[in-house]
């Protein structure tokens, strides 16, 4: 019954996939996207790493989603647009029936087909004895945690955690590169909106304090630095959102030292390991814990900056036009 659940997710997981790409809209793509996000995280529950579950699940189907939805808005066309677009598309349609419809399936099938191979013979090669379950458990004692999927993400392949922030962090780079730097401007006031203020003044302080908890329990249990990083980046996109912005009222000079002393601290820990004669980001046992607890906390700040910016930018890069009509 087990394995049947999991090659029914499995299958699951691949369709939502390729539906959230084939979609003729864009409305569809998005929720199917949604869909796709949960059922990874699903995966991930079952394979045991509730830490990547949440995370999944509050990155990607949920801030992502967000902004998916929010862009929606910008993609929303009048009656006549939709016509001259729905005929511009039954065209587009046609000719491409004319011409070779059966490449693109045939492509998308030998692709989908070759991952399933590699995926097959992947788990046809793993151990009896569960892969590096056992060997991961065992090497516990020296990785200065006591839950196996953070010694995994922040000890035994760091590396892999030190690229992806670096990944975020590229995103909202490619983000200032289309929209300039000049943001961030300060609002002459808050939104005046009662709900959304009492809403801010009670989720502020709970948010804050449940991504401390997060931050620390991620040594024995689910959790880590994405995690309170996704509950900390809520805090300054509803300040952002009442009127707050949190990166209007910092100097700029600490604006870039929260955006990159994550990735930045990782780095500059993983050169003295090699100083010293270790492999980079292999922590010295003695040490390991403190160092773990550091580089999730800086991480976890540099993230929440992260997409906290990301969220502003596009809210702002959205808003500028309007003001700028209005003042021409």
């Amino acid at each position: 019954m087990s394995v049947l659940i999991d090659i029914i997710l499995a299958i699951l997981a691949i369709y939502l996939a390729l539906q959230s790409l084939l979609a003729p809209r864009l409305s569809q793509s998005v929720f199917l996207f949604f869909a796709f996000g949960l059922a990874l995280a699903l995966a991930w529950i079952r394979l045991g790493a509730v830490d990547v579950a949440i995370t999944e699940a509050a990155i990607a189907a949920g801030f992502l989603g967000a902004l998916f939805l929010d862009a929606l808005r910008d993609f929303s066309v009048s009656d006549t647009e939709k016509q001259e677009n729905t005929k511009a598309d039954q065209s587009l349609v046609s000719a491409k029936n004319t011409n070779s419809p059966w490449l693109p399936r045939l492509a998308l099938g030998l692709g989908l087909g070759l991952f399933l191979l590699i995926s097959l013979e992947a788990v046809w090669e793993i151990p009896s004895g569960g892969g590096l379950t056992e060997l991961a458990e065992a090497m516990l004692p020296a990785s200065g945690v006591e839950h196996p999927v953070t010694a995994v993400l922040l000890n035994y392949r760091a590396y892999d955690t030190w690229l992806e922030i670096g990944v975020i962090l590229m995103g909202l780079l490619a983000i200032f590169a289309v929209g300039g730097r000049e943001l961030y401007r300060k609002p002459v006031m808050a939104v005046q909106d009662p709900l959304l203020r009492q809403v801010i003044l009670f989720f502020t302080p709970v948010l804050f304090l449940f991504g401390a908890f997060l931050l620390y329990v991620g040594k024995t249990g689910p959790g880590g630095a994405f995690q309170a990083a996704v509950l900390w980046g809520a805090i300054g996109i509803l300040l952002h959102l009442g009127g707050w912005p949190v990166f209007a009222v910092i100097p700029r000079w600490l604006r870039q030292l929260l955006l990159t002393a994550g990735l930045g601290f990782f780095l500059l820990l993983g050169f003295l390991f090699i100083a010293g004669g270790n492999a980079l980001f292999e922590y010295p046992p003695a040490y390991a814990g403190f160092l773990i607890l550091i580089v999730e906390t800086l991480a976890a700040i540099s993230i929440a900056a992260a997409l906290t910016a990301i969220f502003a930018n596009l809210n702002q890069m959205k808003e500028t036009p309007n003001e700028t009509e209005t003042t021409t």
